[in-house]
């Protein structure tokens, strides 16, 4: 797990980019504290920063190279089945130099170029220089775990594992993307391929693009990105439970077996939901050692999910760590802003931040039950969502969508507010999709200041139904979760773990999004992973007999916070200071009278704290990012790498380790 940027560049300035790509790697240092290093050429520069996770002895520096020193790779991840793929390489004549995961990618490249993605079990994002060909190769896997930005100028492109890694240098535009900002609004994040900045792009998941000169311009000549990955709901109706039991929990066994292999501490974030004690489990069955198991709490009751877990580590042995987490939210702020680079209002962060801290004193790599949701639909939304889809196929239910549709080819903007405020006669996927909103386009409309409120479109809409479209097939269930799995799970739920466990040099890795798992599971049929209102059914029955009932039966709780207390309490007042600052109203972005009623509304016993957050984020971002200097910046970067947190530490009664973050 590491951080990895690099500049290819068409004029030949090579050696003049060299102090800017190790200014690059300063910014993204935190994501790999342990080395750095560089691969210089008249074209390309790579740069890296390593956290040492296998083979720890400088054979596993990187940039790394082949035999003949003709092809370099700067790598971030794992490969899960390098061994496999490394005993068949040296069979066929391959010379290794180091154990790592990486010197495999060089050797298999060799032998079948990009091609060679095809048979990476893995997280990763990479950077592959071919000196023979002149060519730049970028990559990133099948689900995005791992990050990789890209900037293209006249004669440049400029890469990255972090958007700050880019805007090291002074000459790429800060801009707000508008479109970005509008899809900001509605959900929350970003999504792929575009990022806040103008100019700056995401390379999608499982997609690779190749950059090289042109000889007939003696510029910049780009193929890519090409999706070499698409994970499309295919259900078998032959399968039956009895088969579809025993494959998951091998799938599982092995999609944790795999993930174990380290040459640092390890353990496992464990939340008492079902997806983490899943995990727990496997690596119980088949590790060698307790398992080291993380927690984190609130002093919120409501919140609190920490009898779950002691529950499950007790079944299991674990060397059970315990955080209780009680950040002042503005404090902690500041480092969310720094560590996400883009605006991101999924408050989930704070606590994942909060337990990266804490388990990072004990262990550099941590398994995670993310993925389950998506792979085994167990979101509670998808109740509302079945159940709308299949009310709306009844004849009245199918005359309502007929005017729905007829509203919406004639007033479209006015239809889809008028359908927000009635959601149930939307389409059962616009529905779903509104449910997904944090501003919906009336309520964005009305933030907006005008020059900004034509972003008040359909664009979330639209987006929703493009991915569903591409992976979801005909069935209602397998469209929803397809478009999690294209737009939430890589946007969001992966942007949360990477950037908050890589602020503090954390590697976590996700068994539940095991490839070969997913596959298997779009061949399940709908009524095998939702059945009688039942979701992630199969994945109950394949851990009912080795997890306690209390977790296999209870229901879904999501990893939220107090959001509403918080702002309710001494944060109202610093909230009301950020939103209605002088630099926010003199940015003309947001209209004060809607913020100051927000503000007003949830002191009042509303709750629009979803909304707030998101806005503080958002001005918190501005001030750092747009209103301050890139040696500001710099320094932070760097001043992040190496923070000093604030402890206390006791024992519970059964001997696990009880923590107190002050941040």
């Amino acid at each position: 797990m590491c951080g990895i940027c690099g500049i290819f560049d068409a004029g030949g300035g090579g050696v003049f980019n060299g102090p800017l790509v190790r200014r690059m790697a300063s910014m993204i240092a935190h994501r790999g504290p342990d080395e750095e290093g560089y691969h210089v050429t008249r074209h390309c520069v790579l740069g890296h920063r390593r956290l040492k996770i296998i083979d720890l002895s400088p054979r596993g520096r990187q940039p790394m190279a082949n035999e003949d020193g003709t092809i370099w790779v700067s790598f971030n991840g794992e490969i899960y089945n390098y061994l496999e793929l490394r005993d068949g390489l040296i069979r066929r004549g391959h010379q290794f130099r180091s154990q790592t995961d990486t010197e495999v990618l060089v050797h298999l490249y060799e032998e079948k170029g990009e091609s060679l993605l095809d048979d990476l079990n893995g997280m990763f994002a990479f950077a592959l220089w071919d000196a023979k060909r002149g060519r730049l190769l970028l990559a990133r896997d099948r689900f995005g775990k791992k990050p990789l930005y890209y900037f293209i100028d006249d004669s440049r492109l400029l890469f990255a594992s972090e958007i700050k890694g880019i805007i090291a240098d002074p000459s790429v535009p800060r801009q707000i993307n508008p479109e970005a900002l509008s899809a900001y609004l509605s959900l929350g994040y970003v999504p792929c391929p575009a990022s806040i900045f103008k100019g700056i792009q995401k390379l999608p998941p499982a997609s690779w693009m190749t950059i090289e000169l042109d000889p007939a311009t003696h510029g910049l000549k780009i193929d890519g990105p090409h999706r070499y990955w698409t994970l499309r709901y295919q259900p078998d109706p032959r399968l039956t439970e009895t088969e579809c039991v025993p494959r998951i929990q091998d799938l599982i066994r092995d999609a944790v077996r795999v993930r174990l292999f380290s040459d640092v501490p390890l353990g496992a974030f464990l939340s008492g939901g079902l997806d983490s004690s899943t995990v727990v489990a496997a690596m119980a069955e088949v590790g060698e050692t307790p398992v080291e198991t993380f927690s984190a709490g609130f002093e919120e009751e409501s919140f609190d999910e920490l009898h779950f877990a002691e529950i499950v580590a007790k079944r299991f042995g674990t060397n059970h760590h315990v955080l209780h987490c009680s950040p002042n939210i503005l404090e902690i702020l500041p480092k969310l802003v720094h560590h996400y680079d883009e605006p991101f209002a999924d408050s989930s962060a704070i606590p994942t931040y909060c337990i990266s801290v804490a388990a990072r004193k004990q262990t550099t790599v941590l398994l995670t039950g993310d993925g389950g949701d998506e792979i085994f639909a167990g979101y509670t939304r998808y109740d509302d969502g079945m159940h709308l889809w299949r009310q709306q196929n009844t004849w009245s239910g199918i005359l309502a969508r007929g005017i729905y549709r007829f509203l919406v080819d004639c007033y479209p903007v006015k239809a889809r507010g008028w359908g927000i405020l009635n959601k149930r006669s939307l389409p059962a996927l616009d529905s779903y999709i509104v449910d997904l909103c944090i501003y919906q386009p009336p309520h964005k409309q009305a933030l907006l200041a005008h020059e900004w409120s034509a972003l008040s479109d359909g664009q979330a809409f639209r987006l929703g139904h493009d991915l569903a479209d591409v992976v979801g097939g005909d069935e209602f269930l397998s469209r929803m979760q397809g478009m999690d799995q294209m737009l939430y799970l890589p946007d969001d739920i992966l942007v949360k773990v990477d950037r908050a466990s890589m602020a503090v040099g954390l590697e976590t890795r996700a068994p539940l999004l095991d490839y070969r798992l997913a596959e298997f599971m779009s061949t399940v049929p709908e009524n095998l992973r939702y059945r009688n209102g039942i979701k992630k059914y199969l994945l109950k029955q394949a851990v009912r007999a080795k997890l306690p009932a209390e977790i296999v039966n209870r229901p879904k709780m999501g990893f939220a916070v107090p959001l509403k207390h918080w702002f309710s309490g001494q944060a109202a007042e610093q909230v009301r200071d950020v939103l209605l600052s002088k630099s926010a109203r003199e940015r003309g972005i947001f209209r004060p009278q809607e913020l100051q009623r927000l503000v007003d509304g949830h002191n009042g016993g509303r709750d629009f704290s979803s909304q707030i957050w998101a806005a503080v984020f958002f001005e918190s971002w501005c001030q750092k990012w747009l209103d301050h200097s890139l040696t500001a910046v710099a320094a932070a970067s760097m001043t992040n790498s190496s923070e000093n947190h604030r402890y206390s530490l006791t024992r519970s009664n059964d001997g696990s380790a009880n923590e107190r973050l002050v941040l």
